[in-house]
């Protein structure tokens, strides 16, 4: 039995593919699960609070593979539980560990900060959890895959592509057949772009929004499931090109901003209709 069950909610977002969210309402996590037949395959692990492993196993009978879309914190906390996963390499350590410092140190207060959002909003957290342990602990002997790589899932292929900017080494995951993009946080929280990390790189982010826009464009996928929304479905797509106008302003110095306070320190805050981005505060 998992006991952490209450802890997630499960949507079947498309035929055998299933959203995994938890902590909605501070922090929203998804993780995706890909049914293929007599295999499966994990995208993203969320939080690491819950027992996301037993959760996928009400979903699907095969031992699940794991492919981690890029390393930071909010995507790889129950990649530990998992034996077989993989990652780009960009986002390995050196040994070929996943580690909540492996990009940078940002993000070593983060588990402590949502403890403390949580407990402000009087959430309970699951039976046997106990937040004043909480850590994110390594994932070891993690694999590497590049873009261009395909991962046979079953009955299913997903083709692995580049989509840096928000992380350097994030990789999209492209289902041709039942048209669906697996994209990481090329969108964040909310609809908002996230490019005020250490490796964070706005002309990255830029090329990645016309490589995708390319794909939508030509059919490859018409519905968009990102790390921490709803799934984008058909026109609404279309926002990403919105996106790469935003962020040309923002590198060709056109964009109007204001500096704030972020949990990661100063950042530039720039509003359009649609979104919001934030940024360095040497962006240029």
């Amino acid at each position: 039995m998992n006991p952490t069950t209450d802890w997630f909610d499960v949507d079947e977002i498309e035929p055998d593919t299933y959203q995994i969210t938890e902590a909605r309402g501070v922090l929203p996590c998804n993780s995706f699960v890909v049914d293929g037949g007599d295999e499966a395959l994990v995208i993203d692990t969320g939080l690491g609070i819950g027992d996301l492993r037993a959760t996928v196993a009400d979903l699907v009978d095969p031992v699940p593979r794991l492919l981690l879309t890029h390393t930071h914190w909010d995507h790889i906390g129950a990649a530990h539980q998992f034996d077989d996963a993989v990652v780009h390499d960009r986002e390995r350590t050196a040994d070929g560990s996943v580690t909540i410092d492996g990009l940078s140190d940002e993000f070593v207060d983060r588990p402590d900060q949502f403890v403390a959002s949580w407990r402000d909003l009087d959430r309970t957290f699951p039976k046997g959890f106990d937040p004043d342990e909480y850590t994110i602990l390594p994932a070891t002997n993690v694999g590497a895959i590049e873009p261009g790589d395909t991962l046979t899932v079953g009955n299913r292929e997903l083709e692995l592509l580049a989509v840096p900017g928000h992380s350097p080494g994030q990789l999209g995951a492209l289902d041709h057949e039942a048209g669906i993009l697996f994209g990481g946080d090329v969108v964040g929280i909310g609809g908002d772009l996230y490019a005020h990390f250490e490796d964070c790189d706005i002309e990255a982010y830029i090329e990645t929004f016309d490589d995708l826009l390319d794909h939508y464009n030509a059919g490859a996928f018409d519905v968009l499931a990102t790390g921490h929304n709803r799934p984008y479905r058909d026109e609404e797509i279309e926002v990403l090109a919105e996106m790469r106008a935003g962020l040309a302003d923002i590198l060709n110095e056109r964009g109007q901003y204001e500096t704030i306070d972020t949990d990661w320190g100063p950042a530039r805050r720039y509003d359009f209709d649609e979104f919001t981005v934030l940024t360095g505060t040497d962006v240029v």
